[in-house]
């Protein structure tokens, strides 16, 4: 069998203080297409993997008076892009097993064929490939749960982020609040992919899907025959969440015996499945959320007290769109943009009119309620072009925001040519007379709210530089 290598650029560092060995191996694999480097001691080899950064090094047992397996252990250490391979004359099982735990990725052992060191290169590059795109989309996972992602310039939503931003790399239990539709799942993943356990699990359970007679078996698991259903032995979620994050959604939901055991659970880190009497220790940490006011629960008895406390150490309130009406516009901006793309069209815009109509709804669904809006509108619009026609709100509304205010003066000067220390001086003024409430200052200038945000990212101002 011929090993069919694809011709690349992948570069290989032989280690090996025997020149005809080298030679010999650098013909085989150039031919299969590969960049190859040469060392025949320890310290050319260091020297040509902080200049080269090669894909892979095949390393030989004896170097001269030096042992390859040291060569793996630094390479481990210090070059983790870069794989190897041993090659020994020996073949001894405990020199293999040694390197392997040093951080081989294989070991060949001589003499071999060119068929096996093909393949065996060959697997070595796959698996340096496999890591990279581990890599890559762990972090394009982690920007798309990013905090900056998170989208919003209004102070009520700045102070939520900086907090969570804060207790993302511990391991504390967080409790968020807030009503339904303000992004709890969202700060969640946020917050765990900010964490040092962003490359384990990130498990979630909805606590008010699932029936309370099976939500502790969903958690903790169950055994063979535990229950009429139970046919086999079933890992829960707690277990499968072990060595990253588990998000309780509607917390509030719990049963009494169920809160008990996550009550137990929080306080020694170990879990028992249904039908078992052996308890096993996970390394798991707690984000919960919930809709409802728990302390309200608490003192009507229909939440344990002590749990309570356990979950509240690091508390989360997210304000609901209205407190951050500042948002909306960036908001929809954003929606917009997004779905554009999911439904295949090369961009979506909405009328002035129809932002209004936005600006003066109370949402009730707050951000989820907006999304689901500028769905609709987008479905029902023609020529991609939201209009006022094609905005229905579906939750009741409850009230409309205030006329706007004529342009004032200010605002004919910031429509003007006024050079930018004018402008930005003129928006400051008017941001600080209006608390930073960016509604009554872009009405107070006559601009738009998007026109005032844009303005604000121009002249990177901030409320806390300003003031001072």
């Amino acid at each position: 069998m011929t090993v069919q290598v694809e011709s690349n650029s992948c570069r290989i560092l032989i280690i090996d203080d025997e020149m005809a060995i080298r030679r010999t191996l650098s013909l085989v694999l150039k031919k299969a297409g590969y960049e190859i480097r040469e060392a025949e001691n320890l310290s050319e080899a260091t020297r040509m993997l902080d200049q080269e950064r090669p894909d892979l090094a095949m390393c030989d047992l004896r170097i001269g008076e030096d042992c390859g397996i040291d060569l793996i252990r630094l390479i481990e250490q210090r070059y983790p892009d870069t794989e190897s391979i041993l090659m020994t004359a020996f073949g001894s099982i405990e020199s293999t097993v040694e390197a392997m735990q040093a951080g081989a990725f294989d070991y060949i052992t001589k003499p071999f064929s060119n068929n096996e060191l093909l393949l065996r290169v060959k697997k070595a590059l796959e698996r340096k490939e496999m890591k990279q795109e581990i890599i890559t989309l762990r972090q394009h996972v982690a920007m798309s749960y990013g905090f900056d992602n998170i989208v919003g310039i209004s102070k009520a939503i700045d102070h939520v982020k900086e907090t969570a931003k804060r207790v993302s790399p511990t391991d504390i239990t967080v409790l968020i609040t807030g009503a339904s539709g303000t992004g709890k799942e969202l700060f969640a993943r946020a917050i765990h992919h900010h964490s040092h356990r962003r490359n384990g699990p990130l498990v979630a359970i909805d606590c008010s899907a699932i029936p309370d007679s099976l939500l502790e078996s969903e958690l903790f698991g169950h055994l063979k025959g535990s229950f009429t259903s139970a046919s086999q032995n079933k890992r829960g979620l707690l277990e499968e969440a072990d060595g990253g994050t588990i998000f309780l959604d509607e917390v509030s939901n719990m049963s009494t015996a169920v809160q008990v055991k996550l009550l137990r659970f929080l306080q020694d880190s170990e879990i028992r499945p249904v039908g078992s009497s052996i308890s096993k220790r996970v390394d798991v940490r707690i984000v919960a959320a919930t809709n409802r006011d728990l302390a309200t629960m608490v003192s009507q008895n229909e939440f344990r007290e002590d749990l309570y406390y356990r979950l509240n150490v690091i508390p989360l309130n997210l304000p609901t769109l209205n407190e951050r009406a500042e948002d909306v516009e960036m908001l929809t901006d954003y929606f917009l943009r997004r779905i554009a793309g999911e439904i295949k069209k090369d961009s979506l815009s909405i009328t002035r009119a129809a932002v209004d109509l936005l600006l003066g709804h109370t949402w009730p669904g707050n951000v989820r309620e907006l999304e689901n809006t500028l769905k609709r509108g987008a479905a029902l619009c023609a020529d991609n072009h939201l209009d006022v026609n094609d905005i229905i709100f579906v939750a009741a509304e409850s009230g409309r925001t205030a006329p706007k205010a004529a342009p004032s003066r200010t605002s004919l000067c910031l429509k003007g040519n006024l050079l930018d220390s004018n402008q930005k001086s003129l928006i400051v003024t008017a941001l600080n007379d209006n608390d930073w409430n960016y509604t009554r200052t872009a009405s107070e200038l006559g601009i738009g709210r998007t026109t005032l945000w844009r303005k604000i990212r121009k002249y990177d101002l901030k409320r806390e530089l300003v003031e001072k």
